[in-house]
């Protein structure tokens, strides 16, 4: 127990950068499956099953890696029940083939298609195509190259990593040198829908810079695009960094702890397990150049496996009180009472919309609003309201943000325990628009709460939502009476405005 108030520590200090902390360790896999060539790409398929990328240098090959005399192919090696990884083999889905190279492959957990990589054996541009195989009842469909706006004769599209929306729908990111870009390599994301890619965007500055992003990976638990970049500022050739977010709306990229990171190239970095109380990210994989113990030429990328190191987590002496229906003992920084206010930016989510409902969930909303600080601030006429609103942003938009993930923890215990939750939610809006609008947009705030709680690390409240363990009781209540005349210049930006947009947690009753 003590070892888990310590991680609940450490989520406290680091809400939006799991592993800005440094209890990671970074080991070698071994000769067992790296070659010596280059191995990229490692993921977990369930809890059974370890595919990568593999490519080898040819029988003559020199000391240094070359395309021209090495093919990718998929491995995969089944994983036993005590965590020992079998000899590797080459992957038996039907997605590997002679004449391309094949590799970046990623499942998506809910319907279990895939996705990766071809290029042509023949291109010495190595111009790189998504492709798409859909799961059947028993195995996968032939696969084939995917449709839509992603694939293009002049650019390249590769490492693709799939998630989800609040609506079911399969989001992908991938890395392309698309011309309307930042610059370099750039992450975009596209909607997926039978084996059809929708419109690409370019996931924007938070994430992007002038240097090159690649090897994508969206870990839907935690809502964090997990990626590597050559930007300045960095330590070494390739970094890892971690962003907040969904679509193109996100907090500012960071790197990841230096523990992860070296003076090598540090890519592919995928997150394999996480802690199932608090969520927190436990292992996983990346690939490097670095030297190791096996070699230390650091010719080609080879596998390697990161862990949480528990013996370097803080352990804590007392363990929070959690017996309230309402948690409201539990521990600072988490602590609160009820209501508790989560706030929109204006006419959001969805602005213009007549529809109560919305596909855009809570965490989508509130990523976008905090990103707006900068812009709020400017908004301000004076020295005073800028510091109220800055004050706004850090205990509202984004401390109670953090009280709601502490919040969804207590309610997974109690249901967990066999009790049953009603969470009831109030919604309004600011008086700026008329009143049957207004009423239509606090129903709309309050579904996109509802989507968060169905979607939360990966559908995990679903089915006590389904089967009513967990209910919603929603109260939507129009705009709030209007206050003082704004100070600020835009009334959308005044202090006034943005407290009256908001949901209120009312309550949460455990029986």
């Amino acid at each position: 127990m003590l070892i888990l108030i310590g991680i609940a520590f450490l989520v406290a200090l680091s809400p939006y950068n799991p592993l800005r902390a440094q209890p990671y360790r970074v080991e070698h896999l071994g000769r067992q499956f790296n070659t010596n060539g280059s191995e990229t790409g490692a993921i977990r398929v369930g809890d059974t099953i370890l595919a990568y990328s593999s490519m080898p240098k040819s029988v003559g090959g020199n000391s240094q890696f070359h395309f021209d005399n090495a093919q990718m192919n998929i491995m995969q090696a089944r994983i036993s029940r005590t965590g020992k990884i079998a000899r590797p083999k080459p992957c038996r889905w039907g997605l590997n083939s002679r004449r391309d190279h094949t590799g970046n492959l990623c499942i998506d957990p809910v319907s279990g298609d895939l996705y990766f990589t071809r290029a042509r054996l023949d291109d010495p541009t190595l111009r790189c195509e998504i492709w798409y195989a859909r799961k059947l009842r028993r195995g996968w469909q032939k696969a084939e190259r995917l449709k839509g706006d992603i694939n293009g004769r002049e650019y390249t599209s590769t490492q693709p990593a799939v998630g989800h929306l609040a609506d079911g729908s399969a989001i992908l990111y991938y890395a392309t040198n698309r011309t309307d870009g930042v610059g370099g390599m750039d992450i975009w994301y596209t909607i997926v829908k039978d084996g059809t890619a929708g419109q690409s965007t370019n996931l924007g500055t938070q994430v992007n810079s002038p240097a090159d992003e690649i090897t994508p990976f969206y870990d839907q638990r935690s809502g964090v695009l997990y990626f590597s970049s050559d930007r300045a500022g960095g330590k070494g050739a390739h970094d890892i960094y971690c962003a907040v977010g969904q679509r193109n709306t996100w907090q500012k990229a960071e790197a990841v702890c230096g523990c992860l990171n070296s003076e090598w190239n540090d890519i592919y970095f995928t997150v394999a397990e996480h802690d199932s109380v608090f969520g927190i990210p436990m292992t996983g994989y990346l690939s490097s150049n670095r030297p190791n113990d096996d070699d230390s030429t650091a010719c080609c990328n080879d596998l390697f496996q990161w862990h949480l190191n528990l013996d370097t987590i803080p352990a804590v002496d007392t363990i929070p009180d959690t017996s309230s229906a309402t948690i409201a003992k539990q521990p600072a920084p988490l602590a609160f009472d009820f209501p508790l206010f989560l706030y929109f930016h204006n006419d959001e989510p969805d602005p213009s919309s007549r529809s109560p409902k919305t596909t855009l969930s809570y965490a989508d909303c509130q990523r976008h609003y905090a990103s707006l600080r900068g812009e709020y601030l400017a908004k301000q006429s004076n020295a005073i309201d800028r510091k109220e609103m800055e004050e706004f942003f850090d205990s509202c938009v984004e401390g109670n943000y953090r009280r709601v993930e502490a919040l969804f923890d207590y309610i997974e215990e109690k249901l967990d325990d066999g009790h049953k939750v009603t969470i009831t939610i109030a919604g309004y809006a600011s008086p700026l628009h008329r009143k049957d609008y207004n009423q239509t947009l606090s129903e709309r705030r309050i579904a996109s709460f509802i989507n968060m709680i169905r979607e939360w690390r990966g559908g995990m409240f679903a089915d006590a939502m389904d089967d009513r363990r967990l209910a919603i009781r929603q109260e939507p209540r129009g705009a709030v009476p209007p206050t003082a005349k704004s100070q600020s210049a835009d009334p959308v930006y005044s202090l006034q405005a943005a407290y009256a947009r908001h949901i209120e947690i009312i309550s949460c009753e455990v029986k």
